[in-house]
């Protein structure tokens, strides 16, 4: 019988799982390959079911699900739910559902932004439906004393998604958005997508505005939850990329479905 050693070092060189409803989760996957260099990593856009922010939390739940059981069925020693989304209505199920893996979820950035914002300033979390109406999100910003705008946006994951090669046209519908929130002092990409619109929002600002997302936060617990698993690939392991979207995924011929994004 295999000892728990044994166990653990023959998974060190299996992938980890980035999963998110579409392109938005890439900015994750960026974050985590950038410190993680020697893993192998697996993306699923969920493309079929794209955008989960518009839909009710029980199915939101299944369709993560169903992802989660695609990425641990392609032997993955870890996933990372790359959506905010998701992970305020859904990660625990998945932990629950998984106890023995390690399983990242996507956290809005509302804690380290009101911990650093002026004596009397606020910022706007920019934030999909679905998250606006969980209730660990509003838990979150009931501890902030009213310092952190809610804005819940339904139409805009969609429309970054459709417009992710020409992002500037979408300007003056973001500029329309923030125009009620000229003088904030920061603003909480609360959605994966977001950090698209990044560059626009700072644009609307003149440079002048914090910008927080969750993505380096997720990075960073996926490395100390590794290390401390001894799951981590070792330093001269060569790392890499593979890509699968839901409107091309087959469960069982991934190999010739695989669509690069």
């Amino acid at each position: 019988m295999l000892g728990i050693a044994h166990i653990k070092q023959s998974m060190r060189n299996n992938p980890i799982g980035v999963f998110d409803s579409g392109v938005g989760g890439l900015n994750v996957l960026e974050k985590c390959a950038e410190i993680l260099p020697s893993e192998k990593f697996i993306y699923l856009a969920d493309e079929a079911n794209m955008p989960y922010g518009t839909k009710p939390p029980n199915e939101i739940r299944q369709h993560a699900l169903d992802c989660a059981c695609t990425l641990f069925e392609m032997n993955c020693k870890a996933i990372v739910v790359a959506c905010n989304t998701e992970t305020v209505n859904a990660v625990n199920a998945r932990r629950e559902m998984y106890p023995s893996r390690i399983v990242i979820g996507l956290e809005p950035a509302v804690k380290p932004c009101f911990r650093e914002l002026g004596r009397l300033g606020y910022a706007v979390a920019l934030v999909t439906a679905a998250t606006f109406g969980s209730d660990k999100f509003n838990r979150l910003i009931c501890e902030c004393d009213g310092r952190i705008k809610p804005v819940a946006r339904p139409e805009l994951a969609k429309l970054i998604e459709d417009n992710v090669n020409d992002i500037k046209a979408i300007a003056p519908h973001i500029y329309e958005i923030l125009a009620e929130y000229k003088d904030a002092e920061a603003v909480i990409l609360g959605c994966s997508h977001y950090t698209y619109i990044t560059d626009i929002i700072s644009d609307f600002y003149s440079g002048n505005i914090k910008i927080y997302d969750g993505a380096s936060g997720a990075a960073q617990q996926l490395k100390y939850c590794l290390k401390v698993s001894e799951l981590d690939a070792l330093c001269d392991a060569k790392g890499s990329m593979r890509f699968y979207s839901t409107y091309f995924f087959e469960k069982n011929n991934a190999e010739n479905n695989t669509k690069v994004l």
